[in-house]
């Protein structure tokens, strides 16, 4: 059901309860992201269940199988947005303040709900 090149499924999946769950469009985006970037991009976050969502205090966007966070700072982080907008991820979120290994994009690829979510977008921690 898992299979690809370049992320494991224990990178994907959530670290509370180790389910996986992750959009086929999605998970081709990324492989784009990571074919493009040309080398290894560490996850820090993929699919979060409820319960973790809920226990770390994070939106619910990790739940719906279509979003991830990437380690990955300064340079290479602004090469990396440039190569997910060109992927079609539509919500970046930015967090490069604080501790190196702290530093990560957020990358989403939901649809627009009008009046609610808007996209494309991007943000700041």
């Amino acid at each position: 059901m898992f299979a690809n090149d370049y992320f494991t499924k224990e990178e994907l999946s959530c670290r509370c309860c180790g389910k996986i769950h992750f959009s086929d469009g999605t998970l081709h985006r990324l492989i784009g992201v990571r074919e493009r970037f040309n080398e290894p991009m560490v996850i820090s976050s993929g699919y979060r269940c409820p319960a973790h969502c809920a226990k770390i205090g994070s939106t619910m966007t990790h739940t719906t199988e279509q979003a991830v966070d990437v380690s990955v700072a300064g340079g290479r982080a602004y090469e990396l947005l440039g190569i997910a907008i060109e992927e079609v991820f539509t919500d970046i979120g930015v967090k490069q303040k604080g501790a190196q290994k702290g530093r990560f994009p957020h990358l989403d690829d939901l649809e627009p709900i009008p009046g609610e979510r808007i996209r494309p977008t991007v943000w700041s921690y």
